[in-house]
């Protein structure tokens, strides 16, 4: 006989929304796996279909996402483009994010902890993405090894191991009001998420170091902001352009009291009412094989 009592039931539950995500997205399905020789030697092999033809530096050339099978790989031409990028800048990055995620009063309440390193596995993921290295995978490994269990809403116990498992930690913080616990997040949720990455981003100085990684960035965070909510990538450029006005920034933080007051509670009309035809009518971006022709103002870079 199955030795389960009501203490379990909750966390059988919590499991099971982890795998119900994993296996609605190719991206997450792919992290899930174990890190096998046969995965290892596939992923090796996996050549990008739109290579640059070389025309372009490697810090400005455009570089097409590498879809394959509807899954983000990397490619010869995102090693080329990190090469200079290292671990430790990613990381800058995230942190900046994260410190900025825990003063905002939408997105700390889906953060559990600072005293977990969000930086930096979110900045070893993004490093693995776009160089096909392991160190994602060896820090979920030592995770899943390390056991380590945390508590979240209602007393349910998890390990978070992957970004499944983050997600289902995220939905059930026990910083949410009770009503909200479980609930996945909403198109504004992400816009508050995107413009706060997208500022770190900027902060962080690799927008002029490398204007095709950032080029890269913003369509590669467009691409897996879909898990979280599936009308949210059209909203990634202009979550860019936010983040490029200081007065912006400082209304968000002096006036608005680190809300997003401009985005939230709005539902997908009228978030789409707030973004430049072009864009509502672009259907091929981020997915694009070559330059976009909607530039920003005083960019280094387009899209």
């Amino acid at each position: 006989m199955t030795n389960i009592t009501m203490n379990t039931i909750p966390n059988i539950i919590l499991t099971e929304e982890e795998e119900e995500l994993r296996s609605s997205d190719p991206d997450l399905e792919l992290e899930g796996r174990d890190n096998d020789e046969e995965l290892l030697e596939k992923s090796m092999t996996i050549n990008c279909p739109y290579s640059s033809t070389g025309t372009e530096s490697t810090a400005t050339a455009f570089v097409p996402l590498n879809i394959n099978r509807n899954s983000h790989q990397y490619s010869e031409d995102t090693i080329l483009f990190m090469d200079g990028i290292t671990l430790d800048d990613l990381q800058n990055m995230t942190e900046s994010f994260y410190d900025n995620a825990f003063q905002d009063d939408t997105l700390d309440k889906f953060l559990r902890s600072k005293d977990d390193p969000h930086g930096s596995r979110f900045a070893k993921w993004i490093y693995q993405k776009l160089t096909g290295s392991y160190v994602w995978d060896d820090d979920r490994a030592q995770r899943r090894q390390e056991h380590t269990v945390i508590t979240v809403a209602n007393n349910h116990m998890m390990v978070v191991h992957d970004r499944s498992s983050a997600h289902v930690a995220a939905w059930h913080s026990p910083k949410r009001p009770k009503n909200e616990v479980g609930r996945h997040f909403k198109l504004d949720e992400c816009r508050v998420w995107m413009r706060l990455h997208f500022w770190a981003l900027r902060e962080s100085g690799l927008i002029e170091r490398s204007p095709a990684f950032a080029n890269y960035y913003v369509r590669f965070i467009a691409h897996f902001v879909r898990v979280y909510e599936n009308s949210a990538p059209i909203f990634a450029r202009d979550s860019f352009r936010w983040s490029s006005s200081q007065k912006n920034i400082q209304r968000y933080i002096d006036q608005d009291g680190r809300k997003m007051k401009d985005v939230l509670g709005l539902g997908l009309n009228a978030s789409l009412s707030q973004l430049p035809l072009e864009e509502v009518n672009d259907s091929e971006w981020p997915y694009n094989r070559t330059h976009s022709c909607f530039k920003f103002e005083n960019e280094m870079i387009s899209f």
